[in-house]
């Protein structure tokens, strides 16, 4: 049992000397495989740090935190901190901090095992093993029930990490009937998550606020949309596929498998159903992808909902866990997933070199 700590002293570990992950060598985070910085991170990030190694320390609370949140929001905003989850590369923040966006979280070990004959490339054509972390958006009792999934794959040798992060929605998910209730619709497996977003529905400010705030980073218009070409232009091993053979989805879709649905307990904070209902080797997601040309085609004839869009989906893959789920100061202070730099805005882009 450890003393209780203070978020700021969560510790960096990449820059350390590394004597665990190969018998008799010291090696450098840098020179790890992908599947070895993987159980790094999590092996001696996550798990060490886990809440429940803390004596008389509460785990912090996904209903309140409005202070927080607040303070987040102002730190950001006078630190231009927005803008370094698109430019920053690395698995690691610099400094502990709180997230502005998906606080508080859990974490597991996964593989992405893909589809035969797929007809996309990099990380998508390989088995690839990577961490998922699951979060709601902000405190509930500011934004509702709104879960997100943060994935990353970790690359062999001196090479970064390439990284997603999806939701179904900036809305909450709970039916309005039930916007009081705190044991109802907390599960992160009620809905597909996707890495286009349809826009906040209007009576959602903070939501509404939050995208125009982010639009001041990125292009006006894209900050709903996370690019998918990073996980096709790059193997596993670190290699780069070809400029011209690279092929990326325009939308992926991860559905929730009938055994995710089936052992999630929506009723109890979404850290405890994961912890408790999802052992190693729990097919998490069956994951679907749709070409921009097809999407633009259902657009024109009404479909456009997520739900509606997975039944013209191709199946390119499933992810399994490969670990249980932990909540930690890890993975709610150090652990970074950088969001795709496509659309940034060029004098950000300039800014960050």
């Amino acid at each position: 049992m450890i003393i209780s700590a203070k978020y700021q002293d969560t510790p960096s570990i990449i820059h350390k000397e590394i004597g665990t992950a190969r018998t008799g060598q010291r090696l450098a985070y840098a020179e790890l495989t992908g599947r070895e910085k993987r159980d790094y991170l999590f092996d001696h990030g996550i798990r060490p740090t886990a809440y429940g190694n803390y004596r008389d320390e509460p785990r912090p609370d996904l209903i309140c935190g409005l202070v927080q949140f607040a303070k987040s929001a102002l730190q950001s905003i006078a630190n231009h901190l927005l803008s370094e989850s698109l430019t920053r590369v690395s698995d690691e923040l610099e400094e502990p901090k709180p997230k502005l966006f998906h606080t508080y979280g859990a974490t597991a070990k996964i593989t992405f095992a893909p589809e035969p004959n797929t007809p996309y490339t990099g990380i998508l054509s390989e088995k690839a093993h990577g961490l998922a972390r699951f979060s709601y958006a902000g405190p509930v009792i500011g934004v509702g029930v709104v879960p997100g999934l943060g994935l990353k794959f970790l690359i062999d040798g001196d090479h970064p990490s390439q990284n997603l992060v999806v939701m179904r929605k900036l809305d909450r998910q709970k039916p309005p009937w039930r916007f009081f209730s705190t044991h109802a619709h907390n599960s992160v497996f009620q809905n597909p998550f996707s890495n286009i977003l349809p826009v906040p529905n209007f009576a959602n400010l903070v939501m509404r606020t939050v995208k125009k705030r982010f639009e001041t980073v990125v292009v006006e218009g894209k900050g709903l949309h996370q690019p998918l070409d990073n996980l096709a232009r790059v193997r596993t091993n670190g290699s780069s596929v070809a400029p011209a053979s690279i092929a990326a989805p325009y939308r992926i879709i991860f559905s929730p498998t009938g055994p995710a649905r089936a052992a999630s307990n929506p009723t109890i904070d979404f850290r405890d159903d994961l912890a408790q209902n999802f052992p190693v080797g729990t097919p998490i997601y069956e994951v679907f992808a749709l070409d921009q040309s097809q999407e633009n085609a259902l657009s024109r004839a009404g479909v456009t909902r997520v739900e509606d869009l997975l039944a013209h989906g191709k199946k390119i893959g499933t992810i399994t866990t490969e670990s249980d789920f932990i909540a930690s100061k890890y993975g709610d202070y150090r652990l970074f997933f950088k969001h795709h730099d496509r659309y940034l805005r060029d004098e950000f882009r300039q800014e960050a070199g």
